[in-house]
């Protein structure tokens, strides 16, 4: 299965893919996670995670970022997207532009195609301005509680889904938990725009709130989707007890 995020706009297919990928790391906890530069690009490596599963699960989640930087990356990844698309594999792929030939290849091959440019005007959606989950996400790491509240509502209000929110939320801690004790971005597989921010905010929980935190986004993920209780009201209060500094 393949997933494509492009564009000029790069911050902006930056966060949905990651937000992609917080979710199906979320519902797929036991899949081995793969992150794959254009510098530790490999022909023959790509092409084993096609059909290979991990040791001890079933599926890889294989995360290529900005791979069409280093030339035979580029190349390899045109003729390997084909496998990739029937692949039981899930690859999620990020990129800036790219040229007319590759997003050809993009639109035939992909699952999900994502195309973020710059704008002309602020993009609606629904009558409504996009809204950057990754906001709300910084600022409940940022323990500010009525700035949490308010962004909240507002992400409610523009009609993201609260599935989407604890996938950002459980990629945002699970981040915190990699750089709290790390000393560096290799260490963790992070870019190091990701664990500079996180190591910040690590600093603001102990590691049990964290630990609380990634089993409490976990427990209201499955618990909502088993109708026992209502995602958008645990979410929030939730948030609300992260503000007030209070343990996870």
């Amino acid at each position: 299965m393949l997933y494509i995020f492009h564009g000029s706009e790069i911050d902006t297919s930056h966060d949905k893919a990651h937000s992609l990928l917080a979710s199906l790391r979320t519902k797929k906890p036991d899949a081995a996670f793969i992150r794959v530069e254009a510098d530790s690009w490999n022909n023959q490596m790509i092409k084993s995670h096609l059909e290979g599963q991990g040791l001890f699960s079933n599926k890889y989640i294989v995360f290529l970022d900005r791979v069409t930087e280093k030339a035979e990356a580029r190349d390899g990844l045109l003729d390997l997207l084909p496998e990739m698309k029937t692949s039981a594999n899930i690859f999620i792929v990020l990129e800036g532009a790219v040229k007319a030939e590759l997003k050809k290849a993009f639109d035939k091959n992909a699952e999900k195609v994502v195309e973020s440019e710059k704008p002309v005007a602020a993009k609606t959606f629904g009558g409504k301005k996009d809204f950057n989950v990754f906001a709300l996400a910084d600022a409940i790491s940022s323990r500010d509680a009525y700035k949490s509240w308010s962004l909240y509502r507002q992400a409610v209000d523009s009609g993201i889904e609260a599935e989407n929110i604890i996938g950002t939320l459980f990629w945002q801690v699970k981040s915190m938990v990699l750089a709290r004790n790390a000393g560096g971005a290799a260490e963790t597989g992070l870019n190091p725009f990701v664990f500079s921010k996180s190591k910040k905010y690590a600093s603001n929980f102990s590691e049990h709130e964290l630990s609380g935190l990634l089993q409490s986004l976990i427990t209201i993920y499955h618990d909502a989707h088993r109708g026992m209780l209502d995602a958008e009201l645990s979410i929030e209060k939730l948030m609300l007890r992260i503000g007030n500094k209070k343990a996870a």
